[in-house]
């Protein structure tokens, strides 16, 4: 059994094409689209995979695109178990503009699930999070027909078991699972803004401060793009101050900052190295095109700029 577990409720085939120039009303031509496996939790366990370590995705996928996306998982090597949920897995779509160098991203929204979906999701989870089992990370938006406190549902689950949830979620998936304190939270400005109710403009120091304060969570940490990250504890409070690097897609920089931090508290490292490390992570993976997370090598190289030291096991 992996030490990590990621959970995928709405993932999506993803789709990556690129266009001289977005028109209205007019056809585009578009390159021959590349298609990768996506959604928060299988981002996850991808970017811990290409930094070296073990994990296991729990990926809820139904229809035809959810076979060719349970293919591209199978091509990558990933260790993981499906699912099934009714309807089809969504598509999410990015199209590149080539006279700019902007990206375009279409979300579609996942299918609609009854009530004992809920149920049945939770009860395979609670058989999967086995005495080997640290750390759990949910990432990513719920399916239609989820209730909103499903995150506190699993923080609670997990944490009877022993082991500790990571959420990198957001809206009222993020509120309602405050209410059962999970291990750690990754959000970024706007969002810790918006759940705590600040004003624009607030510090981001005093939002994660804040974060711990109201007991919303063990560990907070709100990413800040390109200015880095704030991690905070009990009486602890640290600003990472990312790499310098050249940007060509924010894509998968959030799922590679995650993957880093929870591989590297897999390993027992200290929670702002793991976060460091992070950081780290998502620089590498925005010096990469469309959907392509972080690279191994790219990655060391940026976590020894900024200071990260690999602890001596």
């Amino acid at each position: 059994m992996a030490a990590i577990l990621t959970i995928t409720l709405n993932p999506a085939l993803d789709v990556t094409t690129t266009t001289e120039r977005l028109r209205p009303q007019q056809k585009l031509r578009c390159n021959a689209p590349r298609f990768d496996p996506g959604g928060g939790g299988i981002n996850v366990s991808r970017a811990i995979g290409e930094l070296g370590g073990d994990s296991r995705a729990l990926v809820a996928l139904g229809g035809a695109s959810g076979a060719q996306l349970r293919g591209l998982l199978e091509a990558e090597g990933l260790s993981f178990e499906v699912f099934p949920v009714e309807g089809e897995t969504r598509f999410s779509l990015t199209v590149m503009e080539a006279a700019s160098g902007l990206h375009y991203r279409f979300v579609l929204p996942g299918p609609e699930q009854h009530v004992e979906f809920e149920d049945r999701l939770l009860a395979r989870i609670g058989e999967l999070v086995g005495p080997d089992c640290r750390f759990v990370v949910g990432s990513g938006s719920l399916l239609p027909g989820v209730a909103e406190n499903f995150y506190g549902k699993l923080a609670r689950l997990v944490a009877g078991r022993g082991a500790r949830l990571v959420l990198d979620t957001h809206g009222a998936a993020l509120r309602a699972a405050i209410e059962s304190r999970p291990y750690l939270i990754r959000v970024n400005h706007l969002e810790a803004q918006e759940l705590l109710g600040g004003r624009a403009g607030t510090a981001a120091h005093r939002l994660a401060r804040d974060l711990v304060d109201r007991h919303f969570t063990e560990a907070a940490i709100v990413t800040l793009g390109d200015r880095g990250a704030i991690v905070a504890t009990e009486g602890s409070e640290t600003e990472i101050v990312p790499p310098h690097v050249t940007v060509r897609s924010t894509v998968g920089a959030g799922d590679s900052f995650v993957g880093a931090l929870t591989l590297g508290l897999a390993r027992g490292w200290p929670l702002v190295t793991a976060a460091r490390y992070g950081v780290a992570a998502a620089a590498a993976a925005v010096t990469t095109e469309a959907t392509q997370l972080c690279e191994a090598d790219r990655v060391a190289e940026l976590f020894a700029e900024i200071g990260g030291v690999i602890p001596s096991s």
